[in-house]
């Protein structure tokens, strides 16, 4: 690529110094640029957008999970240790948010753009930690209705943004400080997190459960969806979910075609 420019990479780090450019992250971050090839990718991977917004993104991420490891039938021991896994994915683009914000020394550039995907990214993860706790997109919207007891009917992402739209001020106290009411609503995805760790047999000095209470496991992940919905709430409109979603998981998938 004789025109490339390491300032077009969104994705520049120091570390990148050390790295041959353009790399495979820069080049799907092209192609999930271009309308026609994301298109061409939708099409080609047999994915239908005319579905509602939550049994489209989970059956895309349950797609891209499987080139990873088998998500079918897993087993309490692969239960353990995906979710763990996923929980510590969390956490690490947790920490990748809070480098947007201006609490630290040397802040990254405050770009909302990029903060957006930062967040769809959690959204990856968090649906893997549920698809590896052999929960469906229902199970896991059954989970949410009963856990908060909401009756309306509709979509998942359409009902969770509008419900919690309302009482989100009061659940995180928040002011009129933008970085503070972010750093608020990490700490307590980062809580709900904690809980459903709770749930799994983790630490390795322990005698490991027999099995896990699913009941309380989905009560758990009702939770981390709720968290992660405030997170959404104060960072995108409703339909950028699906839409920035959408062009990050192609993102990915074209991350693995360059060899990343």
């Amino acid at each position: 690529m004789s025109d490339f420019n390491k300032k077009d990479c969104p994705y520049l780090e120091k570390k990148c110094e050390d790295i041959k450019c353009p790399c495979p992250k820069f080049f799907a971050y092209k192609d999930a640029s271009d309308p026609r090839k994301v298109n061409e990718i939708l099409t080609s991977n047999h994915f239908n957008t005319s579905l509602p917004a939550w049994e489209l993104i989970f059956s895309m991420q349950q797609k891209f999970e499987s080139r990873f490891h088998d998500i079918n039938n897993i087993n309490k021991e692969e239960m353990d240790h995906w979710i763990d896994r996923y929980l510590v994915c969390i956490e690490d683009e947790i920490r990748e948010i809070r480098e947007y914000l201006n609490i630290y020394a040397e802040p990254k550039v405050n770009n909302k753009e990029e903060l957006k995907k930062e967040v769809i990214d959690i959204l990856h993860f968090v649906m893997d930690m549920f698809i590896c706790g052999n929960a469906s997109a229902k199970e896991i919207e059954q989970a949410y209705r009963k856990r908060f007891e909401i009756t309306d009917k509709g979509d998942l992402l359409d009902i969770s943004y509008e419900f919690q739209h309302y009482g989100i001020k009061n659940f995180l106290k928040l002011d009129n400080n933008y970085d503070l009411s972010i750093l608020k609503a990490v700490c307590s995805l980062s809580d709900m997190c904690a809980l459903v760790r709770q749930q799994i047999s983790w630490k390795h000095w322990k005698k490991p459960n027999d099995k896990i209470d699913m009941g309380k496991l989905y009560h758990a992940f009702a939770g981390v969806f709720f968290a992660f919905m405030n997170l959404c709430i104060l960072t995108m409109d409703k339909t950028e979910i699906k839409d920035i979603y959408i062009t990050k998981n192609v993102e990915n998938i074209q991350r693995q075609f360059y060899g990343y």
